[in-house]
């Protein structure tokens, strides 16, 4: 197995059934009978009844090919994660008269980009953009952690963030970047009806020249000793609040 081709556990390999993705699947072998083999077996049938090859295999096979990864006794064999190109995404679906897309400058923590497309997913984002270089594609693990919601949002990979960004500030899409010093608190953030929220790498945040290409930088109120969240928490904080203005999709 090569992992840039596997996806691992219920949640990601349904999700890859469902996306057409998936091309052969591994299942661990049990008598157990319990929930966690019930779900196996659904999506065992589920690939079955696609043509999709099954291969029944003992727990030590997928611990052996999958290191230390939660494999919950599923993986499958998938097609290359489906991006959405960007300019195609701009012309062929439009951000509607309301939406938020949410925009990464340098995220490369795997599990943070996980969260943070959950996130977007159950807030109903209507796209997320990410770079190609310095930053964390969507790999497996990135899948895991999105709980199967990795392929709910479009995303986009480019070249040019900046670029990306001044494209939506072209079609009316109001930008603001999370940063400690921002020039108005996230609870006075009048976000408008399209809106993008820009969250920076782990350890350098938003990036000085991404941050100047947005229209405003907002602070998020920290009264305690620590300087700022992780980035999954400050995207969770930013679209939440867009969504208690705006509740509607």
């Amino acid at each position: 197995m090569q992992s840039e081709d596997i996806v691992y556990g219920p949640h990601s390999v349904a999700d890859a059934l469902d996306a057409g993705r998936a091309k052969r699947l591994w299942i661990v072998d049990t008598v157990d009978r319990g929930k966690a083999s019930q779900i196996r077996e659904k999506l065992a049938q589920q690939a079955e009844s696609t043509g999709i090859p099954v291969e029944r295999v003992k727990r030590s096979y997928l611990d052996s090919r999958m290191g230390r990864a939660n494999h919950q006794g599923i993986a499958a064999k998938v097609s290359p994660f489906p991006y959405t190109d960007f300019d195609d995404w701009l012309e062929k679906n439009p951000p509607p008269a309301q939406c938020l897309v949410i925009v990464l400058d340098g995220v490369q923590d795997p599990g943070n980009l996980g969260h943070i497309l959950r996130q977007a997913a159950g807030f109903s984002a209507h796209g997320v953009i990410i770079p190609e270089r310095r930053a964390c594609g969507v790999t497996p693990t990135v899948e895991k952690t999105s709980a199967g919601y990795a392929g709910r949002v479009p995303v986009c990979r480019v070249n040019n963030l900046t670029r990306a960004i001044e494209s939506l500030r072209k079609i009316d899409i109001w930008c603001y970047a999370a940063d400690s010093s921002g020039r108005i608190s996230l609870t006075e953030t009048d976000f408008p009806a399209r809106s993008a929220w820009v969250v920076g790498s782990e350890h350098e945040g938003v990036s000085r020249l991404v941050m100047k290409t947005c229209d405003e930088t907002v602070r998020i109120p920290m009264p305690g000793e620590i300087e700022s969240f992780n980035v999954a928490t400050a995207a969770a904080l930013g679209m939440y609040e867009y969504r208690r203005k705006w509740p509607d999709k």
